[in-house]
């Protein structure tokens, strides 16, 4: 029933976005003063449309959650996978010393996320977030041969992904300074990210990779007087990214940026 109201409110959301794209695009723009901003206040006046709409069925579907805001959200992500390939065989064999990098790559992610109260007490957060994932590849038990061979696998880990990501977070406020002007939260719970981009051919081939990944989050951020709130969470692989006998995780660092929707539009 939770998942079906969470499809329910994006589905409102995509809906309501390609409703003001068609709208943009129909309005003739020919170059004057008066009709660019004539266009700039139509497009202000369907986006705010847009945000009560999500609100009035937010508040009617959770009826527990009140106080709510919607907030944009932007910043970077650092990840790595560490793979166990648990005597994974193929027709395929990959010298590590191409692939085996134990660093985390940078990526980026956007979207947007729903913050308020549930019984008017505790804080929480729900987001939803494109991310654009680059790893690094961490073989935590490569087969080799020595002398004549080096370290190899015959599973070679994809390191692009394009995924969905839904996150619920409990927040707790920190009482370290004036609440009244800086809020320092704690955050964590759960995610679930849903992968969008396809596998490489090599991994196609026995059909490697998960569709969905679920993660555990943990968090600092820091709300500067409602102004803008600045998130470093870091979000630690629950579930393998891979089916057996494979398993990798994929840990991530995000950084990033949120303002609320109301001070843009």
């Amino acid at each position: 029933m939770f998942k079906l109201k969470i499809y329910k409110l994006v589905f409102i959301v995509m809906c309501s976005f390609m409703l003001v794209d068609a709208q943009a695009q129909s309005i003739a723009v020919i170059g004057t003063n008066d009709t660019s901003i004539t266009t700039k206040k139509l497009l202000a006046n369907k986006l705010t449309i847009v945000k009560s709409a999500f609100c009035k069925t937010w508040n009617k579907t959770f009826v527990n959650f009140t106080d709510n805001n919607i907030s944009l959200l932007a910043g970077m992500s650092f990840s790595k996978q560490t793979i166990k390939d648990a005597g994974y065989n193929s027709s395929f064999n990959y010298n590590l010393l191409d692939y085996n990098k134990n660093e985390f790559k940078p990526g980026f992610l956007a979207g947007f996320r729903v913050d308020g109260k549930y019984n008017k007490v505790h804080d929480y957060s729900v987001s939803f977030s494109l991310n654009k994932i680059a790893t690094g590849t961490h073989y935590k038990q490569p087969g080799g041969l020595a002398p004549f061979l080096g370290t190899f696998s015959h599973f070679k880990a994809d390191d692009q992904f394009l995924n969905l990501s839904i996150a619920a977070h409990y927040k707790k406020l920190l009482p370290i300074s004036d609440t009244s002007k800086y809020k320092l939260y704690v955050v964590v719970g759960p995610s679930l990210d849903t992968r969008l981009s396809g596998q490489s051919t090599d991994n196609l081939v026995n059909n490697n990779y998960q569709r969905f990944l679920l993660r555990g989050d943990l968090g600092l951020e820091f709300d500067n007087h409602g102004y803008y709130t600045l998130f470093m969470h870091y979000k630690q692989g629950i579930t393998s990214f891979t089916k057996s006998p494979i398993h990798s995780n994929l840990n991530s660092f995000e950084l990033g940026v949120m303002i609320k929707a109301s001070d843009i539009f």
